[in-house]
């Protein structure tokens, strides 16, 4: 007898928006569900990540009725995991207890039954998850053969599960069938019911079992997949003919097979997730060499197979250093945990559990990394991760008190970079900055919304972008075109916004540019720095009420001295005070700009605009915050988001020439390559020719809620 063995897993993560969860749902979770209740004899492992869970629960509770029937016949078992698919190994160790606890309570909840296996998000493996799993109180999960591979076995010795442990902590793990992923379900039935025939004749070696373990995306919301699965009735053939064959194939759940049949082997995985991620998470360079490589050993035949066998990428935590923004928002998720598990100790009360549940929720891992599938990438996704750990922290320090309008100023390497950090604390926000990093603000939190107006991304390029040039440049040739020059973009001409930044995305970078600087050279990034003091470090100087930074370098061919001081103005406000000195002797002369980066939730969307009673905006460029523009003598903007309820708006003590622009990244997704607005960017400049001894301005910068 040979087994299949049928694991699904659906997942959206939080902060997606309702109507992308409800077409996902039409279009294949429900679909999905009921064409396998409509075959009694057909087997299912069933994973839904628990935010996915709580919205269906509350929208369609049709799914939760029909699935807990399927559970009390036996035709499904619920697989647990981390509730808001968070990537374990990179949380504290009770959280990843906690989030395991919390989805096997609410799957008992739902459906009457604890789950015995785990669903590990991304299938990212470290040699210690045994230890949690085991403590959890679970005891199996299914990652890729890719991992089994990777520790040195076959593929014809992954027809069952396998042993392995920590510290003694003994679980069962299960390969993922590589094969069965590329052919179900976009392959003809056909060629599994040929591929099952070869596994009857003895393929494998160790055991019988062809696992299939895979994302339930794949049935329905995948470009062109609905029609394919539904349809056209792709599904119900796949049904149909393990039906057929029922005398050979015996469905299983992960379970049962458990219970039935007995390990093939004891082994130990290396750190590693599925094969694309160890592409995604190199280095831009690296990754496309990677990529090259794996494009051309596939021509090489049973020598590429043997080759391709022993080669890896890198592994999940690379993300953390190849984005900034992403260690910061672990490092800013680490902080946060600790802050909560500090107040727990001395207050446990119904507040504790909901800023529990806002931390868990900010764990959730698409925000953290990008490959294919956006992540990082989708601001609105980064919007919700920092919205939960500001309401987290806010919970946190609710005994936290403010002598009148006197900060809480601390300084701490914050994300584990050698360099110290400064947190500026007022009763409404936080302000994070870096004098390392020439004295620049990179987290702007608005805490009454939970909003970081500073959540912006920065231009990278990545190992995939030569897709696009290339598909561009063979565009401009006539003749028959490659397949590897045909590439899917949601619009045309996105190889303009091909530009890489020189340093992350922050503000109040202080910058000196010659007087050839254009919007065009500024945009693109091609302009010379005449000045030694963008994310150069700052001495800095800690007060009860400022942060006071300083730094004497070169700008403008002569030695300039500059002190810049970081203070609260009230509740909801900060001034940033500028004073230039500049030394003897020749120079050039230019400008001195100060760069902010800035985002609210709305992006650059209909509710969101620019207004300045200094300057007309609208008449030099347009009011959304996704337009270009110059405008002169400007002493205030706000930047104004009427869906989320939330201005800013920046004061100046002297007017300045103001040059604006959005912000777009060109990045990668299952429907092709497409822009994505990061950020709006101002630059405030002021001509140098027109200073008389030291120049001084000072921005003030407050942010406030709308009433509707």
């Amino acid at each position: 007898m040979t087994y299949f063995v049928f694991c699904v897993h659906n997942h959206q993560p939080v902060g997606n928006f309702d109507s992308v969860i409800e077409e996902a749902y039409q279009a294949s979770y429900w679909p999905f569900l009921k064409a396998v209740a409509r075959h009694p004899s057909i087997k299912l492992s069933l994973h839904n990540s628990g935010f996915l869970l709580d919205w269906i629960a509350e929208r369609h509770p049709e799914y939760i009725d029909l699935a807990r029937q399927m559970v009390s016949t036996g035709q499904v078992e619920i697989v647990g995991g981390g509730y808001y698919e968070p990537v374990l190994s990179v949380i504290p160790e009770e959280d990843r207890v906690g989030q395991v606890t919390m989805l096997s309570d609410r799957l008992e909840e739902l459906f009457g039954k604890r789950p015995r296996g785990i669903w590990l998000a991304e299938r990212v493996w470290e040699p210690t998850h045994p230890s949690i799993i085991r403590k959890a109180g679970l005891e199996y999960l299914v990652v890729d053969d890719f991992h089994f591979v990777k520790a040195g076995l076959r593929k014809d010795e992954l027809g069952g599960y396998y042993t392995t442990e920590d510290q003694g902590n003994l679980i069962k793990i299960f390969p993922g069938n590589e094969t069965l992923r590329y052919l179900i379900p976009f392959k003809s039935v056909d060629n599994f019911e040929q591929y099952m025939s070869g596994i009857k004749n003895g393929f494998f070696t160790r055991g019988n079992a062809a696992i299939y373990g895979d994302d339930g995306e794949k049935f329905g919301v995948w470009p062109g997949t609905h029609k394919w699965v539904f349809d056209d009735g792709w599904l119900e053939s796949f049904f149909e003919a393990i039906e057929r064959n029922l005398d050979w194939i015996k469905p299983a759940t992960l379970g049962e097979y458990l219970d039935h049949e007995e390990p093939v082997g004891h082994t130990y995985l290396p750190n590693t997730s599925y094969m694309e991620m160890g592409e995604w998470s190199l280095p831009a360079e690296a990754s496309r060499k990677y990529m090259q490589l794996i494009e051309e050993i596939a021509e090489w035949g049973d020598k590429g197979d043997s080759v391709k066998r022993f080669l890896q990428g890198g592994t999940w935590r690379n993300f953390l250093a190849k984005y900034p923004e992403a260690n910061w928002i672990h490092k800013r998720m680490l902080m946060v945990s600790r802050e909560l598990k500090a107040r727990a100790a001395g207050k446990k009360d119904g507040s504790q559990a909901k800023g529990e549940r806002h931390l868990y929720q900010a764990q959730c891992n698409d925000a953290y990394w990008h490959g294919v599938f956006g992540g990082l990438y989708l601001p609105h996704l980064r919007t919700a991760v920092y919205e939960n750990l500001i309401l987290a922290e806010n919970i946190a320090n609710d005994g936290v008190r403010f002598e009148g309008d006197a900060p809480h100023i601390t300084s701490s390497d914050m994300d584990a970079d050698n360099h110290e950090e400064v947190a500026v604390r007022s009763r409404d926000l936080n302000i994070f900055l870096s004098p390392f990093n020439g004295g620049s603000v990179f987290e702007l939190d608005y805490k009454p919304k939970g909003v970081n107006l500073q959540n912006t991304l920065t231009r990278y390029l990545e190992g995939y972008h030569y897709k696009l040039e290339r598909s561009a440049e063979a565009q401009n040739h006539s003749g028959a075109k490659s397949i590897h020059d045909i590439v899917k973009v949601k619009e045309e001409g996105l190889e303009r916004y091909l530009k890489y930044d020189r340093h992350r995305r922050a503000s109040f970078i202080d910058h000196f540019f010659g007087e050839d600087l254009t919007l065009d050279t500024f945009y693109a990034q091609s302009f010379r720095e005449e000045g030694d003091f963008a994310f150069r470090k700052y001495a800095c100087e800690l007060t009860n009420v400022s942060a006071v930074m300083r730094r004497t370098a070169a700008a403008l061919g002569r030695k300039h001295s500059m002190e810049k001081v970081i203070a609260t103005a009230g509740r909801n406000a900060f001034t940033v005070g500028y004073e230039i000195r500049r030394g003897k002797g020749a120079g050039m002369e230019g400008y001195f700009g100060v760069e902010l980066n800035l985002i609210l939730p709305c992006c650059d969307g209909p509710a969101s605009q620019y207004r300045s009673a200094s300057a007309d905006i609208e008449g030099s460029g347009g009011m959304g915050l996704g337009s270009t523009g110059v405008a002169s003598g400007v002493t205030d903007i706000k930047l104004v988001d009427t869906w989320k309820g939330i201005g800013a708006t920046i004061e100046l003590d002297r007017p300045a020439l103001l040059w604006r622009h959005p912000v777009h990244t060109v990045s990668l997704s299952e429907g092709g390559f497409e822009k994505i607005y990061q950020g709006s960017c101002l630059l405030f400049l002021f001509p140098s020719d027109a200073w008389h001894g030291p120049f001084r301005v000072s921005f003030r910068l407050s942010v406030e809620g709308l009433s509707a």
